[in-house]
């Protein structure tokens, strides 16, 4: 079972490579068959990819983030998957190049400094505790998807504003469908994100008996989602316009991200239940 961690570990990069190759002259030609062509890849890429997590997981008993490499490989696949659900709705290929770049650099560094070992947290070795963290990465890989469909909205805004229509006119889907397609991102990450947190707490149940806690980055993780949920919210009630929405979906995952990630920097006890 090792032999072939290793065999998809070296062909994951590659798969996903190609696919975004083919993203690249998409980008560039708008051909058809060259936009199926990626697409096709990623789907193959993905299923490996999937394959390849299971694999680790039933081999080492846990779930399959025992390092920072190995998570780099998570939160690749998780972009992949969002972004596969989003082109598969709205059938626009453009932007493909963008996301499969950095699916292809985040396994590239994961496969390269990939290590066989079995040791890892006992945490994940619990299930709900696995389900939990890949709900939590999916949902912010959700989140990093919207902030960069909301930049592209404004790139391409401040070049029409200006009249300037260069390559990023040209090359970019029109602003409503770029709006759509934030709008997905959003839709995800917000229930996955929502689910994640809530695991976290029953697993915190679990192991202290206690539903909510003090600790730092789990009341700044809820206090982040209920803000960013309602405001969300608030603006699809009112129902704004595009340019106010890609400037939340921008900053809001900013922030969101930027906060979160500066608590855990400064902080010692997320995730420890001893």
């Amino acid at each position: 079972m090792l032999f072939f961690i290793q065999i998809l570990n070296i062909i994951l990069p590659i798969v996903y490579g190609i696919s975004c190759f083919f993203y690249a002259q998409y980008f560039r030609s708008k051909n058809e068959k060259t936009a199926h062509t990626s697409f096709v890849f990623l789907t193959v890429g993905l299923f490996l990819h999937l394959v390849f997590m299971l694999i680790k997981g039933y081999h080492f008993q846990s779930f399959p983030i025992r390092n920072s490499f190995a998570s780099l490989s998570m939160l690749a696949l998780d972009i992949a998957i969002v972004y596969y659900i989003i082109e598969r709705i709205k059938k626009e290929s453009t932007t493909g190049i963008f996301f499969l770049s950095i699916v292809v650099f985040f396994q590239v560094v994961s496969s390269l400094f990939y290590q066989v070992s079995s040791d890892h947290d006992p945490l994940l070795s619990n299930p709900m505790f696995g389900v939990h963290i890949a709900l939590a990465l999916l949902g912010f890989s959700s989140l990093a998807i919207s902030g960069l469909y909301g930049l592209m909205y404004l790139m391409l805004a401040k070049e029409i504003k200006k009249r300037h229509f260069g390559i990023i006119y040209d090359a970019l889907p029109p602003l409503e469908t770029l709006s759509d397609m934030g709008k997905y991102a959003t839709i995800c990450a917000i229930p996955l994100l929502g689910l994640g947190i809530f695991l976290g707490h029953c697993w915190h149940y679990k192991m202290r008996g206690v539903f909510f806690t003090l600790d730092p980055k789990i009341i700044t993780t809820d206090v982040l989602w209920i803000i960013y949920v309602s405001t969300w919210l608030i603006i699809q009630r009112r129902k704004m316009s595009g340019m106010l929405i890609s400037m939340f979906y921008f900053w809001g995952s900013i922030v969101f991200l930027f906060i979160l990630g500066m608590v855990k920097f400064f902080s010692s006890t997320f995730h420890r239940f001893d």
